[in-house]
């Protein structure tokens, strides 16, 4: 008999044990990897399980685990953060994140954090309930370093987060562990970057004192006011920044093959070169190597006269 599962494609042991199989059947399907176990008493197809990447496996581990346990509980931080679909920058989805007023503490899968929740910052996704979405960015903020604070704020604000509302909750959270952090990030945060990749350069170069603050997605014409280009950043007006995070020079994309990518980017930075701009243009690679990074645009800034 087939094992049923919920609209998620969960298998829930206290719904299927006796109807539809035993104890015994969910064990061996576990061991011979046809199920797998996403929490107590909640599995799923292990190859649909198996194609899932690591926030949304998360994702669904929340889903899971929102059926067992206390009901009061919210679930916050990086687990909202997945039920939200909010990009992260690294971060670790080894356990499940609540909040309740109840004294915090950590265990296998678990991390309970001691807050009461203002009840404008809860909300119910796929009948999961979560902190909202600015109340989750906040968190997840705090908790993080410069570049993983500006990931998630700024990919709050994109998804139409309310600045405000962070901000009052900023205002709210005054003795709460990493809030300075917060406090440094939050006047950062941008809705125009479009991309982890570009949160994060842009988090990487405010790192440095001696580079101007990048204007992004700054559209560009040539001398007849014809359109260029949207270029993601723009430095002291002379030096325009690239990341390349998503074109990959294999295969196609966008439905274009890899030669036409190329040959359309050739076009573009000659004509952006002819305005007389420095182009600079870097991958997820540059930008683990910080210091070579800000050498490589202090030097297009020196070679553009800005410098």
């Amino acid at each position: 008999m087939e094992i049923p599962t919920d609209p998620f494609g969960l298998a829930r042991r206290a719904s299927v044990v006796g109807p539809y199989t035993t104890d015994k059947v969910l064990r061996g399907k576990v061991a011979s990897k046809e199920l797998h176990r996403l929490w107590p008493g909640a599995m799923a197809d292990f190859a649909a399980v198996a194609e899932l990447d690591d926030v949304e496996k998360h994702r669904l581990t929340v889903v899971a685990a929102a059926k067992a346990g206390d009901p009061s509980r919210i679930f916050s931080h990086v687990s909202a953060a997945a039920m939200h679909r909010v990009p992260l920058l690294w971060p670790d989805l080894t356990r499940v994140h609540v909040t309740s007023p109840k004294v915090g503490k950590l265990s296998a899968r678990v991390v309970r954090h001691q807050c009461e929740v203002d009840p404008e910052d809860v909300e119910v996704i796929d009948g999961v309930t979560v902190t909202s979405i600015e109340r989750t960015a906040c968190d997840v903020a705090r908790l993080g370093n410069s570049r993983q604070a500006l990931v998630v704020l700024d990919a709050a604000l994109r998804k139409k987060a309310d600045a405000e509302r962070m901000q009052a909750i900023l205002e709210s959270c005054r003795r709460f562990k990493g809030v300075e952090m917060l406090r440094r990030m939050l006047p950062h945060a941008s809705a125009l970057s479009e991309s982890v990749g570009e949160s994060l350069s842009r988090a990487v170069m405010l790192e440095f004192s001696d580079l101007p603050v990048p204007q992004q997605q700054v559209r560009i014409v040539d001398d007849r006011g014809e359109f260029i280009a949207r270029v993601d950043f723009l430095l002291a007006n002379k030096v325009i920044g690239e990341f390349d995070g998503m074109v990959k020079y294999n295969g196609t994309f966008d439905e274009k093959p890899a030669w036409q990518i190329i040959v359309d980017e050739k076009i573009r930075e000659d004509k952006l070169r002819a305005q007389g701009y420095t182009v600079v243009r870097w991958t997820w690679q540059d930008l683990r190597d910080e210091a070579r990074f800000h050498a490589t645009l202090i030097k297009a800034l020196r070679t553009a006269g800005e410098a």
